[in-house]
């Protein structure tokens, strides 16, 4: 036994092991872990008779096992120690299957990744009742598959067809759902979870509940328990990730590791073995895992800040949100769901009962998501008040402003704010590109003003651009990046400069699309190109989706450092002066009117046009993604230059983020450098030459290419000791 795990035995015959990672927020399988758990399991197997039943407990409040260490998977770098490391997890999970007794894991709180599948290994699996508690395999998002076992032991207790759902989303199950599934066999509620553990263990095991196969309809028995149904449902999940599998090829990987778990013949562990060694050393997973990585730093508050310690951050209890509008509601109800009490605040009744409304369709979607309890969102809703008065927000010691993106307005609002708001009060702007610090200066507390850009779907949006203004004081910005921490977002701190990063890079390739379509070229073309290039949606139906009007304001702002904008910020301006908003209207570059969407009849599209030949150099991409995308690589090079943000990780991870840019090439500057900075440099002149000077390499392009550099330098990498433990 070590520190992180210890044994405990009791009168009536059962010892439970617990286990808690030192030092650590979260329980996680690194080679301490490993090592503890080993030991306890073979002191059990040491004393036969002596124990009727194990019951396997964390010790941290509202958390079994988060996984394993991530950075320790990501810090392999050979396929030796990944082997043995994989073998090692392996013979832990499987020497917990075969302990000669019951074998229980109490599931309170997270249970994914390499800890479900140690869940999996014991006989029967408790969990409690709590919203906290989600169990899953979710390695698919980091181009990984399940690694110890998970592929094996999942579709044998729950059926090939859910298992194969849990592993392809990658996507967590709450309690009640992992019941139904017969993924645990027992829900306790919490308020019982630590009282009646006697009586739990002498259910199981006295009167072993059903399984799901057991309560099977006689269709789903014929896909789940039959060769012919098997067939049939491997087809078709080959067939439904086909499309994806060339930028994810752990999709493919995962249905053959599960479908092998089916074959008797085939050792399917060592299948699994096989494919996860493949995938982790592959381009997309080591995109994936940086992500991951960018993501954690982006958390930490001495990632941005120069001294935290120093600080004592004081959590902000009221907060005053500005316009209850599509962003200011969905921004105030978030924060009313993590905790705060917010104020809206309207212009008049009217405007207060629309945004009363917007707010009741949030917690509702949420409510019906199984996001929320009944009795959740009507706690949320006892937390939240709207007024038309500014003097209602004397007790507020935040405000986010989100009303039109208007500069004069914004102005006024931040004057308003002035005069109402305490005096030790932070104020804070959700403007997309307009200049904060303009906005400061309407107030006697500059320094307590910075931007906070959303992104909308608030709720669904995992980014948040934090605007340093040229006189932010530390202090504001550590107390927002607390703020945007505790409302689950990831924070990126950024200049206070036209279009911040995310709508600065973006634009440009925004642009780029809106000026092939008043060259003729094919609206459904140049989506469905971006889409095959990895994008989540092309760039026009992102238009769409965001707005005619919105796009049009942010062209504006950006037209004063993006010369060229000109020509796409009048064909914004003229959709959006007929009305042409985009999804919300119902006309875009997209009809919404009918049953299906058909590109607009307006523009008048001639298909592909022919360029002077240019010989460019292999770049793995077509004439149109290189048009486009370049148009963005340009444009991140150039934020670098300009200090917009202070490291490239940050570029990548804001755009991944923002913009869900495709994942698997981890970034715009992660892919420069995959490209080849030569490559980027000759094809961004081909570029030029074709197109305009708005293609001129930028300055940081230029440099690296002449220095033969990387954007994401490579750091001498020495082996870890936790590495070497875990594979020894």
């Amino acid at each position: 036994m070590n520190e992180h795990v210890r044994l405990e035995g009791s009168d009536d015959g059962i010892v439970t092991i617990w286990f808690a990672s030192v030092d650590r927020s979260v329980n996680v399988f690194d080679a301490e872990m490993i090592s503890g758990l080993e030991e306890a399991i073979e002191q059990v197997t040491s004393r036969p008779g002596e124990y009727k039943a194990v019951i396997f407990r964390s010790a941290k409040q509202g958390g079994f096992f988060a996984g394993a260490d991530v950075n320790s998977i990501a810090a392999i770098d050979n396929e030796p120690a990944l082997r043995a490391a994989l073998e090692r997890g392996q013979r832990l999970m499987n020497s917990v299957e075969q302990l000669p007794l019951p074998t229980i894991a109490m599931i309170d709180g997270v249970c994914m990744g390499g800890g479900m599948e140690f869940a999996l290994a014991c006989q029967y699996r408790v969990a409690s009742d709590s919203s906290s508690t989600q169990l899953g395999l979710p390695e698919i998002k980091l181009g990984l598959i399940p690694g110890w076992g998970g592929t094996q032991r999942l579709p044998k207790r729950i059926g090939v067809r859910r298992a194969l759902e849990m592993i392809l989303k990658g996507s967590a199950v709450s309690s009640a759902k992992a019941l139904r599934y017969g993924l645990v066999d027992l829900v306790v509620p919490r308020a019982e979870w630590d009282t009646n553990t006697s009586q739990i263990v002498e259910q199981l095991v006295h009167q072993p509940p059903h399984r799901v196969t057991d309560r099977m309809t006689f269709s789903e028995r014929l896909l789940d328990r039959t060769s012919l149904g098997r067939s049939i449902v491997f087809y078709l999940a080959k067939r439904n990730v086909a499309a994806q599998s060339r930028h994810y090829p752990a999709t493919l990987e995962a249905i053959a590791a599960v479908e092998n778990s089916m074959d008797r013949g085939s050792d399917g562990y060592a299948v699994e073995r096989e494919a996860f060694a493949r995938l982790l050393f592959s381009k997309t997973a080591r995109s994936l895992l940086g992500l991951f990585q960018q993501r954690d730093r982006a958390k930490k508050v001495a990632t941005w800040i120069t001294s935290p310690e120093e600080m004592h951050i004081e959590r902000f209890g009221q907060i005053a949100v500005i316009g209850a509008g599509a962003m200011g509601a969905g921004i105030g109800t978030l924060a009313a769901i993590k905790g705060y009490r917010v104020v809206f605040k309207e212009l008049n009744a009217s405007a207060v009962d629309a945004g009363r409304n917007r707010v009741a369709d949030l917690l509702a979607t949420q409510v019906e998501r199984k996001k929320l309890s009944e009795a959740e969102r009507q706690a949320v809703l006892q937390r939240i008040d709207y007024t038309t008065a500014w003097d209602q927000l004397v007790d507020c010691d935040l405000a986010v402003e989100a009303v039109l993106e208007i500069e004069q307005v914004k102005h006024d609002v931040f004057e308003k704010l002035n005069r109402y708001l305490p005096a030790h009060a932070i104020l804070s702007s959700n403007t997309s590109s307009l200049n904060v610090t303009r906005m400061a200066s309407a107030t006697t507390r500059q320094g307590q003003v910075a931007g906070l850009h959303f992104f909308n779907p608030v709720e669904r949006m995992d980014l948040v651009e934090v605007v340093r203004t040229e006189v932010s004081d530390e202090r504001t910005i550590m107390r927002l990046l607390d703020f945007v921490k505790s409302l689950g977002k990831t924070p990126i701190v950024t200049s206070d400069k036209p279009g911040f990063l995310v709508n600065r890079v973006l634009f440009p390739y925004l642009g780029e699309a809106v000026r092939m379509v008043s060259e003729g070229y094919s609206i459904q073309e140049i989506d469905r190109e971006l889409r095959s290039f990895g994008m989540p949606m092309g760039p026009l139906e992102l238009l769409d989706q965001v707005g005619i009007d919105i796009a049009s304001h942010v062209a504006q702002s950006l037209s004063c450092i993006q010369p060229d904008a000109t020509i796409p910020a009048r064909l914004l301006a003229d959709m959006a002066g007929k009305g042409w908003l985009g999804k919300k209207s119902k006309l875009g570059f997209y009809d919404y009117s009918g049953k299906r969407n058909r590109p607009n009849a307006q523009f008048h599209q001639l298909g592909r046009h022919a360029f002077p030949r240019y010989d460019f150099l292999d770049d793995q991409m077509t004439s149109m993604q290189r048009r486009l995308v370049y148009a963005m690589l340009n444009e991140a090079v150039h934020c670098l230059d300009e200090q917009v943000v202070a490291e490239p990780w940050m570029v990548d991870l804001g755009m991944v983020l923002g913009t869900g840019f495709a994942p698997m090439h981890g970034g715009p500057l992660r892919l420069v450098d995959s490209v080849g900075l030569p490559t980027i440099q000759h094809n961004m002149m081909g570029l030029a030459q074709l197109h305009g000077e708005r293609f001129a390499p930028a300055d940081g392009i230029n440099r690296l290419a002449r220095s033969r550099g990387k954007f994401m330098a490579q750091v001498a990498f020495e082996f870890p000791e936790s590495i070497k433990s875990i594979v020894s």
